[in-house]
């Protein structure tokens, strides 16, 4: 056998190690950045939300809540119990790769900025923020008002790809919220209101 198709075999049988390797040594990076707080229906009613997904598939999601109700103390002050749950959760490389995919999508970079109320705020209020992180390092930020409480006549006035990408964002923290197990709350999310 010529000493060069020695090599060359060889070479071929290193190479899937050597990609193994190099995957398992770059760092995850994060893809997507998405913040939610909303205030109502009902007065003092509050919560928020962060999530956040890397390259690797790894989703972190964490949420603060306040009741509706408010309970006394044994000095008759009042306060609003709250809940803060924070999980961690991995996507199946198919999700990640097609999320990654479809953010970069011209459709989504031709986005604008920000979508106003579809109608006008009474007793809700809702801020979602969308932040992309391209595999460039180039951010895109997106922020929709009530665009979850949008009837289905007015989410058709929406461009659609941001009711795609609003509609994945919220599978995937749907998914994250019942299938993670318990994390740490990422150190860049605010969600009690200070």
């Amino acid at each position: 056998m010529p000493i060069r198709l020695i090599r060359f075999l060889s070479f071929l049988t290193l190479l899937p190690c050597w990609t193994c390797y190099a995957q398992e040594k770059t760092p995850a990076k994060l893809i997507l950045k998405v913040d939610e707080t909303v205030a109502g229906p009902f007065a003092g009613q509050k919560s928020s939300s962060c999530l956040r997904i890397f390259s690797d598939g790894r989703v972190l999601y964490a949420r603060w809540s306040n009741s509706a109700g408010t309970v006394k103390d044994d000095k008759g002050k009042e306060s609003r119990p709250d809940h803060t749950t924070s999980v961690e959760h991995r996507l199946d490389d198919t999700d990640v790769w097609e999320l990654s995919d479809y953010v970069e999508s011209k459709a989504v970079k031709k986005l604008p900025d920000s979508f106003p109320p579809p109608h006008r705020p009474i007793d809700y209020f809702e801020n979602v923020t969308v932040q992309i992180i391209g595999s460039n390092g180039e951010k895109k930020q997106i922020s929709t008002r009530e665009f979850y409480v949008a009837s289905l006549e007015e989410k058709s006035h929406y461009p659609s790809a941001l009711i795609v990408l609003m509609s994945k964002v919220d599978e995937i923290e749907n998914e994250t919220n019942e299938k993670g197990k318990p994390a740490e709350i990422p150190s860049d999310c605010q969600l009690k209101p200070q």
